[in-house]
């Protein structure tokens, strides 16, 4: 979606989500609720809810009590960007993360393939590190290609079955993270990209979340550290 104002080549990248729930909504003149949004878009209430939350933020919609509508027209007069640019998206993720508060976690898993293109290819990740411990966020990660494969191995049975059945509209397959990329989560949401194979998958669901980071957590105790200098 293009900004007000703004040249013709700049957009706002929405997430899928985020623009499902924005189309339906440019179709509503009188706005709808949660409950009606998430019933014609077929998304649980939970994505709903944390979509709006940042179409909000985004200026581009607007809420009076339980009622959501579009904060402008500027839905109608300007195209969403159908497929962002995975490197769109993960720009966007990156800015989204070091708005978190003081004390929010992010759980991520780093394949070491992405973790050598990341420290070849991307000059300002040590900076984007440094200022998300300067705002007090905790980094939760393990850095290993090991340590996807693992999660998979724990993570495949429990979406086959409990978590596919009870989350409704999350699409969260085991078989779609591969050996090359970063797995993150945070607050009510997983997302699983790579900036090497250029691909982007984002939910927004608060159960998966919690599954997700539960299974990263115990990963994450499980570390064995090593010295660097043999005495």
């Amino acid at each position: 979606m293009r900004k007000k104002n703004a040249s013709i080549n700049e957009y706002i990248v929405l997430t899928p989500t985020e623009e499902r729930v924005a189309r339906f909504l440019a179709s509503q003149t009188q706005g709808a609720s949660i409950s009606r949004i998430a019933k014609e878009v077929r998304l649980a209430r939970t994505s709903i809810y944390n979509a709006t939350r940042s179409l909000i933020q985004k200026e581009l919609i607007s809420q009076s009590r339980l009622t959501y509508r579009l904060a402008d027209e500027r839905l109608q007069h300007h195209g969403v960007k159908h497929v962002a640019q995975a490197t769109d998206q993960i720009r966007s993720l990156l800015e989204e993360m070091l708005s978190l508060r003081k004390g929010d976690i992010v759980y991520s898993i780093e394949s070491d393939e992405e973790i050598r293109y990341l420290l070849h290819k991307e000059a300002g990740l040590l900076k984007w590190q440094q200022a998300i411990a300067v705002k007090g966020i905790v980094l939760k990660g393990v850095g290993s290609t090991e340590a996807l494969h693992l999660f998979r191995s724990i993570v495949e049975e429990a979406l086959k079955t409990s978590i596919k059945r009870r989350s409704g509209s999350a699409r969260f397959m085991a078989g779609r993270i591969t050996g090359s990329c970063i797995l993150t989560s945070f607050r009510d949401s997983v997302v699983f990209f790579s900036r090497k194979e250029n691909f982007f998958h984002r939910i927004d669901n608060a159960e998966v979340a919690k599954f997700t980071q539960g299974v990263i957590d115990i990963l994450y105790l499980q570390l064995r550290y090593h010295p660097l200098i043999k005495e």
